[in-house]
């Protein structure tokens, strides 16, 4: 392959493709120009579209009658466009990352090159080769490289074209879509924490069913049990049933995962404690699968009884307290394993509601994040089709708070007004294990999303316990708190 072409030729192909802004005509000029420059027996130019597929629009600088579109991540073209990089097989009927892609039975090896500007892939430039004993290297990538280092201008005019007409695409897809919402007379669901900025969103079935069963039971004083996994929104949904309650009394919360027993014990049951400060109004014990058995015993009597002994002045108090317990772990497991009292159990069971997790709603996330992006400031961002496509496919272990968390800092560290799949943090793969007979295949994991996980399973374990997370994790807790809020998962001030 050549090493650079002749400069007027490649000023001439830069006017061009700058003079048309027509994506086929785009990648035509620019495969015929690689594959004059190359000599290779086909180049080929694929358009990499915003939900990660491609599709091959081009043929030796000749536009294609229809296009052909392989779905995300397939072929090389759909590799390469995901990872950012340039790769080559120079055996393409062995390799498993190129036999989905599009190529005659004589090609023998192939290099596909991505067209991009500042981290956004527009395309590819693949080149094939049905000489047996040729053998792409770095050498051919530096050669197209070189060229396209030379072409940024009318890359960057084609991103922007692209960008408008996806957007464009996008908001006529939204359009349609709050017209059928309209239609349908959806409800979409805003709740604000009683004396609270925090919010929980939604109009999936699942999420309005438990806002309504809360609405519902919320007049009534029997406990209640919410039940689901961190950052799903269980003390939001909790504040407000006290606040649709019509109590009169205030709302408390006692944070059962900060304090040990005999800390958490005065902070309950003292003169001055949450459960006087609660009187007549409701206690949400946050994380209640965290306390102890002599703690629960306490709880028990307090729900049975409706009094308590103040652990500071020995007094017998009668109380009026409605009791809302919160918990990410499952109860029942609990009480199976002799860490739960079962009558304590049933007595918060009486009425239970799990929230379900981003990953069992997934139409919420897009609403969700938008409203995370944008609240407050006093400029709106666009998310991209690509971006929310992106959010959408991730597992959220940590909910709608770690979005509400990426969302912020997207808006920081984003340029511009529109947000697109690379200015978003490289999220980690859900890993499904499966009970069959078969070869582990193998998971890209950046260090950090594997780190990320491994402390967050390190938590889950030891139940939210984050000094003996610390101490089995080899760090410090200081540590540990610095990562947990590096991750999206822990505010700052929380780390005090």
């Amino acid at each position: 392959m050549k090493t650079a072409a002749n400069l007027n030729e490649i000023a001439t192909l830069s006017t061009v493709l700058l003079s048309n802004l027509d994506e086929v005509v785009f990648f035509s000029k620019l495969s015929g120009f690689v594959q004059e420059l190359t000599g290779e027996h086909k180049v080929l130019g694929f358009e990499a579209l915003s939900d990660g597929s491609t599709r091959l629009i081009s043929e030796n600088g000749q536009a294609l009658s229809s296009a052909k579109l392989l779905n995300k991540g397939q072929g090389l073209s759909g590799y390469v466009a995901r990872m950012k990089r340039a790769y080559y097989s120079n055996s393409v009927k062995r390799d498993p990352i190129a036999s989905t892609g599009i190529r005659e039975e004589s090609i023998e090896a192939e290099l596909c090159v991505p067209v991009m500007i500042e981290g956004s892939v527009i395309g590819t430039i693949n080149v094939q080769s049905v000489k047996k004993d040729r053998n792409f290297n770095e050498s051919d990538i530096a050669a197209i490289n070189e060229l396209l280092a030379q072409l940024q201008s009318p890359i960057r005019n084609m991103h922007l074209f692209l960008m408008a007409k996806n957007l464009n695409r996008d908001l006529l897809s939204r359009i349609e879509a709050k017209e059928k919402e309209l239609s349908n007379r959806v409800e979409i669901q805003v709740i604000k924490g009683f004396e609270d900025q925090s919010q929980m969103i939604g109009h999936s079935k699942n999420f309005l069913e438990v806002v309504q069963t809360a609405k519902k039971i919320a007049g009534q004083d029997f406990p209640v049990l919410l039940e689901g996994q961190h950052g799903v929104g269980k003390k939001i949904l909790a504040k407000k049933i006290h606040g649709w309650s019509g109590r009169k009394g205030g709302c408390v919360v006692a944070s059962c995962s900060a304090l040990n027993e005999a800390q958490l014990d005065r902070e309950l049951f003292s003169s001055k404690g949450l459960m006087v400060q609660a009187n007549g109004g409701t206690l949400i014990i946050d994380d209640i699968s965290n306390t102890t058995l002599h703690i629960q015993t306490k709880l028990l009597r307090a729900l049975v009884a409706g009094e308590m002994i103040t652990v500071d002045t020995e007094e017998k108090i009668a109380l009026n307290v409605r009791i809302i317990a919160t918990s990410k772990f499952d109860l029942k497991k609990l009480v199976e394993e002799g860490t739960f009292k079962e009558e304590l159990f049933y007595r918060l069971n009486t009425i239970a509601l799990r929230i379900p997790s981003l990953r069992e709603r997934h139409e919420d996330i897009k609403v969700m994040a938008e409203l995370f992006l944008n609240q407050g400031k006093s400029e709106s961002k666009i998310l991209t089709s690509g971006a929310l496509e992106k959010l959408t496919a991730y597992f959220w272990p940590g909910n709608a708070h770690e979005l509400k968390n990426i969302m912020e800092r997207t808006y920081i560290l984003t340029d511009g007004q529109y947000i697109e799949a690379s200015h978003l943090p490289e999220f980690a793969q859900e890993v499904k294990v499966e009970k069959v007979e078969a070869p582990v295949k193998y998971v890209e994991f950046t260090l950090f999303d594997l780190e990320k996980k491994h402390i967050i399973d390190t938590l889950d374990h030891l139940q939210g316990n984050k000094t003996r997370a610390a101490k089995t994790l080899g760090i410090t807790v200081k540590t540990l708190y610095n990562k947990l809020h590096s991750y999206g998962l822990i505010e700052a001030r929380d780390q005090q």
